[in-house]
Order: C-alpha cells, then structure tokens, then sequence
C-alpha cells in the first residue's frame, strides 16, 4: 500500500521534498503545510492545508499515513519533527531517498530523512533521524551522521567520519578521515576540515578554522534576494 504524505515545509526543500517522493513512485503527496504568511495555496501543484503545527487535522482531512518535515534549518527541523512525532505517534515520519542515490547494503538511513539525487551513503554508514542530504553528497564508509544534520549539495566526507546532532555542513565542504565535529556546529561553503571540531562553533577555511561559538538555535541559512 502506497504512503499517503504530508509535507512540512512549502518551501525550497519542501519542493525538493516532493520531487523525490514522485521520483520514489511508492508513495503519494496528499497536502502541504506551511506556516508562511502570505504563502501560495498550492507548492509544486499540491494543496496547502494548513499551517506546520496542523498536522494531526491536516492528516485526518487527508487520510494521510506519513509525514516528512522538509525545513532546511537543522534545528527548526529538529523541533518540528520531534513535536510532531510525539504528537502524532500513529503516523509514520517518512524517509525519502531519491532513487538515483547510492546506499551501500548495511548503511542505514533513520526515519523522517531526506536523501536527494545523486548522494552516496557508504558501507557501514548510519544517518539518523530527521538528517538531510543534498544533492552529490557524499559520505565514505563507517560514517555517523547524527540526528537533524545536514550535508549541503556536494559535500563529501572520508571513512570514520562523525557529523553531530543538528551539525550543518556547507555547500562543497570536504572532511578528511577520521574526524569528528560536535553538535550544533556550522562548517562553511567550500570548507577542508582536517582536524576535530568542537560543539557550536562556527568554522571555515582552507584548513577549517573556528571563527566564533554560536547558540544551538542561531540560524545560518540567509535566503538570498
């Protein structure tokens, strides 16, 4: 039987969110939610109904099965999913993985993530919940990458690598070998971290440097106008 889904999120990642469930072909979109003012009523041709903390009506309106919190912001992704999660315990928080993405056979991917096109998941990886992987991004074997984390477009890492909770890698950014970063750490666009990273640092460069601390909920994803 098919997932029926609602996705959190109108925005870019919710329409990203959407394109790899019609490319899956195992599940179907039944709603939007999206709490922006002014938003449109429909995203990517799917009606919007109702705001991101609507989803127990939304989902009973919609004989939806699933969920999938499509938020590019790791800790408002974070906070999202977990709230839904307790509220909802029937429905399942879907795990999206485009069909053109490479997963070893033991790797393993936890509930509520989103794995776009062309990412490689490695042998011995395990990628937890609600983390997010774009497109070409790359982690080498025996790999963490922890809960509501995220790898922006092109990101690759090498074997034993461990990625905290919330942790966000930048567009680009390499990990050599064997290094671990803490929980609610930023790694800028284009990054070479060669040594470990503390939590809640921000960090760039070429060798990754620690710029500044920063809090757990501080958001990084500017959009541009």
């Amino acid at each position: 039987m098919r997932a029926r889904v609602i996705v959190v999120g109108g925005s870019d990642q919710g329409r990203q969110a959407i394109d790899v469930i019609e490319e899956t072909g195992n599940a179907e979109v039944v709603g939007v939610l999206d709490r922006r003012p002014g938003g449109a009523d429909h995203v990517a041709g799917y009606p919007v109904v109702g705001s991101d903390d609507e989803l127990a009506g939304a989902a009973e309106s919609t004989h939806a099965s699933a969920f999938i919190v499509a938020i590019g912001e790791n800790f408002a992704r974070y906070r999202v999913l977990t709230r839904e999660m307790a509220r909802c315990p029937d429905l399942e928080p879907y795990r999206a993985v485009h069909p053109s993405a490479v997963l070893a056979r033991d790797a393993v991917i936890g509930p509520g993530s989103i794995v776009l096109a062309g990412v490689v998941v490695g042998n011995g990886c395990r990628v937890g919940t609600g983390a997010l992987l774009g497109t070409r991004a790359s982690l080498d074997h025996d790999c963490v990458l922890g809960d509501f984390a995220s790898l922006a477009p092109g990101v690759t890492t090498g074997g034993h690598v461990e990625v905290g909770n919330r942790t966000a890698l930048g567009l680009g950014a390499n990990v050599i070998h064997g290094v671990t970063i803490g929980a609610d750490t930023v790694v800028g666009a284009g990054a070479l971290v060669v040594d470990d990273l503390v939590e809640r640092v921000v960090a760039y460069g070429v060798p990754a440097r620690v710029a500044r601390s920063r809090e757990q909920d501080e958001p990084y994803l500017t959009p541009r106008r």
